[in-house]
């Protein structure tokens, strides 16, 4: 038992390391590179993204089938040599390759991740915890990775690729943490030890009333994280580069307090509530970033923005969990589709917006934000249909 507590510090150490805080300035050091323009960058964003999308369920079943351990570990190798791409291959095809790599590692740990702290937590006896320990952890990653965000304006100033380095040397210590998690003990029923296929399990979720809940989560991740003209934006804003940083580290502190603030908004706050108020605040959010022309409110809104969305996963975690799991053998898999979905806007994101930022951004969030609505309102039509009035993560 002593053995398998360790897996709560070893979490967090696997999470901060799974951090691409470079993430700020990578757009800014690919446009260093010779013959390169802003609009490749959505460009091998979204090539990469697909890798993501065509992995995330199948990636999800791998790990259910194979063992969550052993795909954290495969995450982990892929991520080393992502960020090994970024700093050695500097052509528009290193990106690419890099990205490619970065998204099979991000499909590889989505949900198989959560997957492994739900069956920690459950051998412990603390299942119940899961959405304020997983909040809570994550909160604290993102507030040690502050510091390192806020921090790599002054890293670039002595070389650019710096924070890249770092994030290398961090990626052998993770890959050594996630060799040594312990296995949670796997209990089965007889019923359970059937082997299902993917579309088995999926019709599954689809009799569960899944896809609506699902499609609505993974938008709102996918718009979240296909947004990959933000930084170049507030820029063409005169929003000053040596504060770039400061967006994504304040979001992170943003993240924090919302994590924390978990056990209170479960207890208040129902998932219908936070549905409505996520269907008006995302879009709103998008259109407020490309009416104004205050590059410091711009950035809070971007800041607000990020850490909210990342902030409150764990409930929505912990909801698929407990009310759409109907085999605990295949918790990656479930968790797995609304991560595809995110991956599909990931790609679709920033490949479409790569056009219309080319004319102007200010309409490319516009785009973004009459659409992000409208898919967020047609899913919570569906979603009211079968969603009664329970609290946000409640048994």
């Amino acid at each position: 038992m002593s053995n398998l507590n360790s897996n709560l510090w070893k979490y967090f150490f696997f999470l901060f390391t799974q951090r691409r805080n470079f993430m700020t300035i990578l757009s800014i050091y690919f446009l260093t590179l010779p013959n390169t323009t802003a609009q490749q960058i959505g460009f091998y964003t979204a090539i990469g993204n697909l890798a993501g999308f065509l992995l995330e369920i199948p990636s999800g079943y791998l790990s259910d089938r194979l063992g969550h351990k052993f795909t954290l570990v495969l995450a982990k190798v892929s991520l080393f040599f992502s960020t090994f791409c970024f700093i050695f291959f500097q052509t528009f095809y290193g990106f690419i390759l890099g990205s490619i790599l970065l998204t099979i590692s991000t499909a590889f740990v989505s949900g198989t991740i959560s997957a492994f702290m739900h069956d920690t937590l459950h051998s412990l006896g603390r299942e119940k915890d899961f959405s304020k320990i997983t909040g809570k952890t994550k909160a604290n990653v993102s507030l040690l990775s502050v510091f390192f965000i806020i921090g790599l304006p002054f890293f670039t100033t002595i070389n650019i690729i710096l924070p890249l380095i770092i994030s290398l040397v961090l990626d052998i210590f993770g890959l050594l943490i996630s060799l040594i998690l312990v296995t949670p003990k796997e209990e089965t029923t007889e019923q359970e030890k059937k082997q299902k296929t993917i579309s088995q399990i999926l019709r599954e979720t689809k009799s569960l009333n899944f896809f609506p809940f699902a499609l609505f989560t993974g938008t709102v991740l996918g718009f979240s994280l296909g947004d990959v003209f933000k930084y170049v934006y507030l820029e063409s804003l005169s929003y000053p580069v040596l504060y770039v940083g400061f967006v994504m580290g304040l979001s992170r502190l943003v993240w924090f307090l919302i994590g924390n603030a978990i056990p209170f908004i479960e207890k208040h706050v129902s998932i219908k509530q936070l549905l409505l108020f996520e269907t008006v605040f995302f879009p709103l959010s998008l259109f407020l970033i490309a009416y104004t022309n205050n590059p410091w409110f711009a950035a809070a809104l971007f800041i607000v923005k990020a850490g909210y969305v990342f902030g409150r996963g764990p409930i929505f975690e912990q909801y698929i969990l407990t009310n759409y799991l109907s085999d605990k053998r295949y918790k990656a898999t479930l968790l797995s589709l609304q991560n595809q979905i995110s991956f599909l806007f990931q790609v679709l994101v920033p490949f479409l917006i790569a056009y219309i930022v080319s004319y102007s951004f200010k309409l490319g969030y516009y785009a973004m934000s009459f659409s992000l609505f409208c898919i967020l309102a047609s899913s919570l039509l569906f979603i009211l249909r079968s969603l009664g009035e329970k609290p946000a993560a409640a048994p």
